[in-house]
């Protein structure tokens, strides 16, 4: 299986991927308790995410029919105004349980921008999200996701960063050669983020 970028034509495929990867993942189980609900919402949510991720070019998935995918931005990378809109991101300020949600997402979704700026202050490679479909999990699909970037990453002679808050992804990002900088402990709640760089090899 060769990683690929990702078109419109597979928005669907990813949105089921991704929405089936984080129904359980502990941010968006805060955000949004009722499971029924969850589903709901990370479909509308991803579905335009992602296609903002297709048009921006920082897709990439693998698979036939497709069973894992990540975003990924290069260095310097930006995102096109017109990308944006043509998204429908902006839909779901719509959206009452989305609008519900944002006092309680603002303050970790900025935490993760202010830890990137602090940790990685360079240009460098950032892992936005990965996503393997829980029927593919054990296959692999992680690290053919993650190591075609570390390389272009090393070659580039340029660092990598990214964020979890899944406490099982820790020892998979060290596994790759990125260190611990931070674990910030959500006030209140039992909820971590763990900030992770790696330097170039």
């Amino acid at each position: 299986m060769e990683l690929r970028p990702l078109t419109l034509a597979d928005l669907e495929a990813a949105t089921e991927v991704q929405s089936a990867a984080f129904q359980d993942d502990p941010l968006w189980v805060y955000l949004y308790p009722d499971v029924e609900r969850r589903k709901r919402l990370l479909r509308k949510t991803f579905v335009r995410a992602l296609r903002l991720g297709i048009l921006s070019e920082q897709a990439y998935g693998i698979g036939e029919p497709l069973e894992g995918l990540a975003l990924w931005s290069a260095p310097n990378d930006s995102t096109p105004i017109a990308a944006v809109l043509r998204s429908g991101l902006w839909q779901m300020l719509f959206v009452p349980a989305f609008m519900a949600s944002l006092p309680r997402a603002i303050p970790i979704f900025s935490r993760f921008e202010s830890m990137q700026k602090r940790y990685a202050p360079e240009p460098h490679y950032y892992l936005q999200t990965i996503s393997v479909a829980p029927r593919a999990q054990g296959k692999g699909l992680a690290s053919r996701l993650i190591r075609p970037f570390l390389m272009k990453a090393d070659a580039e002679r340029v660092s990598v960063y990214t964020e979890t808050m899944t406490p099982s992804n820790v020892g998979l990002y060290e596994h790759y050669g990125f260190r611990t900088v931070e674990q910030y402990d959500v006030p209140g709640q039992d909820l971590h983020v763990w900030g992770f760089y790696r330097p170039v090899q």
